[in-house]
This record gives structure tokens, C-alpha cells and sequence, in this order.
């Protein structure tokens, strides 16, 4: 994994001072040695319709105008950075940002989050470019000494856990690693453990309740999982799992950054379409949805 060249995607608005300085802030402790500051004017048909108007120069003049504007409040944005470009395009969002990824070797994405917004940018970007993403809120902390890995205990789940590492042995000083489960009980739970209780009103105390046997298996597996999956990385490891008991199991995320309020959430996720949004859900675009203090990395 490389962090040496990075797109970030502003958009004039507030959100812009608190994206740069975060990039800037993790420059200081990783190898980030080129931004690409990308703006994307997303109304094609009054881009197009200044073109036709004026000899295919309108909205080139346009598109100039905003670099221009770009250089003034970005340049010196990046004290840490070595190199920082500007780039103001016209088209659809995610067409934009695919085609500078491409161009320019990009090794991540960098979006910022208004506060009391869904994230709907970095949602796009998730779905749809293969991309590793950082996602800052505006209400986040500049620090990187505390991290959590969120993980299940799928094969998908072994990619993630390699990436979220080698990203993390890139940061100088080593932070604190924290890898959590959520451990999602079953629907039957209460069912079982309404038996159980009734077993225990005649006397059979010796039975364990459903959840205390779920919940222990899952922390064994869990960390049996760390311990087979981190070989070869040099810094310990925290493994973590909390109970949720709810039909979502991200509310238990959010409680859980609330309480620890960590530097960094790092989560992976497949690409999808929107059918499969629509259809199935997705556990990381609801986090970033509800998370508005937390800076996230999602690792593809």
C-alpha cells in the first residue's frame, strides 16, 4: 500500500478548511508527497451551453476561473505537502473523479463530510471507484494515535485487516491498533433465552444463556482470527467485540465511537451498484451516514 499521491475532492464550502488541514495533519505522519485538489462543476448543461455560446470558450473561461480561484485558498493549504495541484473539471462526479484517478496514478481518495449530511459524495466514491477513501467529517480532531479496524469474520475480512495494517505501520509514531467485531445476535436469542430462564425457575442453574454463549464464541473466534491473520506485522493488537442485540447492528458502531471516540475508523467494503444499496443495505454507508466526529478510512 501507498499514500505518496492523494485526489482531494473540495467544493468551496466550509468543509474545504477542515479536508486540507486534516491532509496536511497526516502528512506530517505518513508519506504524503503529492495532492491533486479536484473540483468538479457538475452542471454539464450550463458548462455545455457556455461552449456553444461563445466558440467553445465559455466554459473553458469558466473552468479557469475556478483554478484560479483554487490557487488562492489551497496553495497554501499543505505546508507538509511537496506538491499540490489544482484541478477544476466539468462533468458527473463520479466520471470526473475516475478519470483523474486514473490519470494520476492516485493512491487515495479524500472527501470531507458537512456536518448533519449523509456523506452522499463519499457513498458515490465507495460504490463506485476502486479506491481506498478517506471520509473527514467537519466536526473531527486532528490525531492519529488511536485506531479501530472494523471487522467481521469473512474472507473479505483478511484483505482488510492486511490493508488497515499496512496502512497503519506507514504512521510514525505507531499508534494504538484496536481491531472490533460487532457481534450481531440472533433473532432467536430471546426466545432461547426465555427456555433457558424457565429451566432455571426448577432448579437447573447450569445453564448459560443464549447470548453468554454467542458472545464467547464470537470473542474466541475473534481473536482467534486476529492472531492467524496478523502474523509478520510488528506492533500488538487490541481484539474487541461488542454485543448488539438490535435488528442494525451499526447502532452499536455509533455507540461505540461516541464512548471511544478513536482517531480513525478504518472499514472495507466491495464496490456496489445502487440495486445492491437498495436491496441489501450497507453497513458502511450507514456509518458513514451517522458519523459526523470520526475521520474514516474504507479500504477496498
Amino acid at each position: 500500500m501507498k499514500i505518496n499521491n492523494l485526489i482531494v475532492g473540495v467544493d468551496f464550502s466550509e468543509v474545504d478548511k477542515t479536508l486540507c488541514g486534516h491532509i496536511d495533519f497526516l502528512a506530517q505522519h505518513l508519506p504524503v508527497n503529492h495532492v491533486n485538489n479536484l473540483f468538479v462543476f457538475t452542471a454539464k448543461s450550463t458548462f455545455n451551453a457556455l461552449q456553444q455560446s461563445s466558440d467553445n470558450k465559455g466554459g473553458d473561461l469558466m473552468l479557469k476561473a475556478f483554478g484560479q480561484e483554487m490557487h488562492q485558498r489551497f496553495d497554501n493549504c499543505y505546508p507538509h505537502v511537496e506538491k499540490v495541484k489544482n484541478h477544476a473539471l466539468a462533468g458527473s462526479f463520479v466520471e470526473m473523479f475516475l478519470h483523474q484517478y486514473h490519470k494520476t496514478d492516485t493512491d487515495f481518495i479524500a472527501l470531507g463530510k458537512k456536518n448533519g449530511t449523509d456523506g452522499i459524495m463519499g457513498k458515490y466514491i465507495t460504490r463506485h471507484i476502486q479506491a481506498n477513501t478517506f471520509i473527514i467529517p467537519e466536526n473531527s480532531g486532528k490525531s492519529i494515535s488511536n485506531i479501530v479496524i472494523a471487522l467481521d469474520l469473512t474472507d473479505f475480512s483478511r484483505k482488510v485487516l492486511h490493508s488497515a495494517l499496512d496502512f497503519c505501520s506507514m504512521i510514525d509514531p505507531k499508534p494504538i491498533i484496536t481491531c472490533l467485531h460487532i457481534a450481531h445476535l440472533p433473532y432467536y436469542s430471546e426466545l432461547s433465552n426465555a427456555i433457558v430462564d424457565c429451566y432455571k425457575q426448577f432448579g437447573s442453574s447450569d445453564f448459560k444463556s443464549v447470548d453468554d454463549v454467542f458472545l464467547d464464541q464470537q470473542k474466541k473466534e475473534f481473536r482467534d482470527f486476529i492472531s492467524a491473520n496478523s502474523k509478520g506485522y510488528d506492533f500488538p493488537l487490541i481484539a474487541d467485540v461488542v454485543e448488539e442485540t438490535r435488528a442494525k447492528p451499526y447502532y452499536a458502531m455509533r455507540e461505540y465511537l461516541d464512548k471511544e471516540n478513536p482517531s480513525l475508523l478504518i472499514m472495507g467494503t466491495r464496490s456496489h451498484t445502487a440495486l445492491d444499496v437498495f436491496l441489501l443495505g450497507s453497513f458502511v454507508e450507514k456509518i458513514i451516514s451517522i458519523n459526523n466526529t470520526v475521520p474514516m478510512l474504507i479500504v477496498k
